[in-house]
């Protein structure tokens, strides 16, 4: 009888072990953070406030994710478009990319992966990386920027400031060749 409920207990206790889930196994499984709650394709998004239109999101894939205790956010993957309207709904401006993150809480737009931003002007900036951050309505990136003017002037640097319709810029720390007149006085910046 001793056998018996030695093979009994050994056995319920081979029973218990095997129905145990490892913890990280049931979070990898059950965790909002890694999965998304939505998912777009060829996704249209526009985003208005007071009745105007201000943005519109186009993207190849759209996914929605809800952090418990952090930021909701967006990830937009294999390509997308940021376009910018001005006061009559015009488009002003517009980002791609390969990839993109909004967060909603910081109104923060990060765009990395081949970014191209264009105005309409016809200037073109590119860049490795750019943030947007909507609620100063400002572009910045720390990384390397080639600006090419409607002209075919090319301006390199590397950071770069500007408003939202990147009309007003400024490269943080330029670099290149500077194209001086043989007449011109460089220390006054006078033709003689």
């Amino acid at each position: 009888m001793t056998l018996v409920k030695i093979t009994g207990i050994s056995l319920f206790t081979l029973i218990l072990a095997g129905c145990r889930n490892d913890i990280e196994q049931v979070r990898a499984i059950t965790d909002k953070n890694t999965h998304p709650t939505q998912t777009s394709h060829n996704a249209v998004y526009t985003f208005s406030e007071k009745g105007k239109k201000q943005t519109r999101l186009e993207a190849t894939l759209l996914e929605q994710f809800e952090m418990e205790g952090e930021d909701d956010y967006l990830l937009a993957s294999n390509g997308f478009t940021m376009i910018f309207f001005d006061s009559s709904a015009q488009e002003d401006a517009r980002i791609t990319a390969g990839n993109g993150k909004y967060e909603e809480k910081k109104k923060l737009l990060t765009a990395w992966d081949s970014v191209i931003l264009t105005n309409k002007a016809g200037e073109k900036l590119e860049t490795e990386e750019l943030i947007y951050l909507q609620d100063s309505a400002r572009i910045v990136t720390d990384k390397q920027v080639t600006i090419t003017l409607s002209g075919g002037t090319v301006l390199r640097g590397r950071g770069l400031e500007s408003n939202d319709s990147f009309t007003q810029y400024r490269i943080i720390q330029p670099t290149g060749d500077i194209m001086v007149e043989e007449n011109q006085d460089s220390t006054h910046g006078k033709n003689q």
